[in-house]
């Protein structure tokens, strides 16, 4: 039971992030708040590290990969998404997560040679369609700002799910947070220059203690608090439960975006392009499913 209110947990998390940040990003620039994120998520991960005395990698060929997770999955992922949520809105960033599962198994394919079923085929296939559907190439010459928004959401995505197929032999010899530690180090010596460079672009004037306290949300909850708890839950669930309670991130920003955001409203094809990418996500899990099934037999 505490998992599943752990896992529930994180998603509200993610879900407000992507809402706060659309009160944020206006004011301080995605480098900022992204160096920021990771300076205190590297800070966290070193002190958890050294509580467990976890080893420390030796080899430069273990650097390189860790350096390479942490510009995907640690900076990229994270400055593509927030770039992308000052073009987009956030109900089309939080419809557009759902598809890392899908990416996973696209690279799973192409560069790790894992066959995938024709079902997982299907599954990517229907999420495929709802995610152009979304992205509309019709709407590029009529909206340009919200398409790129919508791409640079999607890049950060699969940035996520190369960076997650990278940290899969990483951590059968590591623990977790020495992991997590080695990925935002990394991540935070590559997105550092570019944060110093836009703290000139900082709004100062805007930087009320209010709007300062929704700052430190941004910046400690969606990336330690939730890795934590991750981490925490996937030591005592599987990568399935986990991974499918992204669900809940979409609903729940719909649900409220509206409510708080001026020009956030859920449009039929918003609805229809979610549906089709939740059902080419559930799709994928269930021929996962059928996998793990049929291997244990």
């Amino acid at each position: 039971m505490l998992v599943v209110v752990a896992l529930f947990v994180v998603q509200v998390i993610y879900a407000s992030g992507v809402i706060v940040g659309k009160f944020v990003l206006p004011v301080v620039p995605a480098p900022v708040i992204v160096t920021i994120r990771m300076v205190i998520a590297t800070i966290a991960f070193f002190l958890a590290h050294r509580a467990i005395k976890g080893s420390v990698p030796r080899t430069a060929g273990d650097w390189l990969r860790f350096a390479l997770m942490g510009v995907l999955g640690g900076a990229g992922n994270q400055l593509l998404v927030l770039l992308g949520l000052t073009r987009t809105t956030a109900i089309n960033a939080a419809i557009l997560i759902p598809m890392i599962p899908i990416f996973t198994v696209i690279f799973g394919w192409a560069f790790w040679r894992a066959r995938p079923s024709a079902l997982k085929w299907a599954g990517v296939a229907v999420a495929a369609a709802g995610t152009v559907y979304l992205i509309g190439p019709d709407r590029v010459s009529l909206a340009p700002e919200v398409a790129l928004g919508n791409i640079l959401v999607l890049s950060g995505m699969a940035f996520n799910a190369l960076a997650f197929l990278l940290a899969k032999d990483m951590l059968q010899r590591y623990a977790p947070v020495t992991v997590a530690f080695c990925l935002t180090l990394t991540g935070l010596l590559g997105v550092f220059p570019l944060g110093i460079g836009a703290a000139g672009n900082v709004e100062r004037a805007a930087l009320t203690p209010g709007f300062l306290l929704w700052l430190g949300y941004l910046v400690v909850f969606p990336t330690t608090v939730t890795y934590f708890l991750n981490l925490w839950a996937l030591r005592r669930a599987s990568p399935t439960l986990v991974t499918s309670f992204i669900y809940l991130q979409p609903l729940f920003t719909t649900a409220v975006a509206p409510l708080v955001l001026q020009g956030e409203t859920l449009t039929a094809r918003m609805a229809a392009a979610g549906l089709a990418i939740f059902a080419g996500v559930a799709v994928v899990i269930l021929a996962e499913k059928r996998q793990q099934s049929t291997s244990t037999r």
